[in-house]
């Protein structure tokens, strides 16, 4: 079984102003988002998001209005008929020393371990830090950095460099002789 592990903010959602999605109206997706999860779900990966929320470190948001956000998102998704088997978030703060937070690849590991994920060179990691790169390079994944993030980033170790969460969902699809 492979995988492809989704960053949320600035991969998915896009990320606001103030980096933090703490309320409902704060959820937008990309515009190519129902695209590529459409696309994504015609191939044969289990997907997961996998998300720093230091928001929740921050008392911004609660762990319970993470979950509501969250199961918001999974109604918006489902028209394009992904099966997000799971979200993992690290709700700590970016100087909290956790063992979850990415670049750390505890989530992702957890994530392989729980749903017997036992193919994780040939599955993905897709995100827009340096943080997703280095997290799914540390789990063993093949990983593409997308560019829709609000910031300038550039990876010299990411196998791939995507414009949008669709242009990475089409490498894979290139890439993945099951694709269907």
């Amino acid at each position: 079984m492979k995988a492809v592990f989704l960053d949320r903010d600035g991969t998915i959602i896009v990320d606001p102003p103030d980096l933090r999605v703490d309320r409902i109206s704060k959820i937008h997706l990309f515009p190519d988002v129902f695209k590529a999860m459409k696309r994504l779900a015609g191939l044969n990966y289990k997907v997961f998001i996998v998300t720093n929320q230091a928001g929740i470190a921050e008392g911004r948001i609660t762990e319970a209005d993470f979950h509501r956000l969250n199961d918001i998102l999974m109604e918006l998704l489902e028209p394009t008929g992904v099966k997000i088997a799971k979200t993992y978030f690290c709700p700590h703060a970016q100087d909290g020393n956790c063992d979850c937070r990415k670049p750390k690849p505890k989530l992702l590991l957890d994530a392989a371990t729980e749903f017997k994920i036992d193919d994780m060179a040939n599955s993905y990691s897709i995100g827009d830090h340096e943080s997703d790169i280095q997290a799914g390079i540390a789990a063993g994944t093949k990983t593409i950095l997308v560019k829709t993030g609000n910031h300038e980033v550039t990876s010299t170790e990411a196998d791939h460099t995507a414009a949008d969460l669709l242009e990475a969902v089409e490498y894979i699809a290139a890439h993945d002789g099951s694709a269907g």
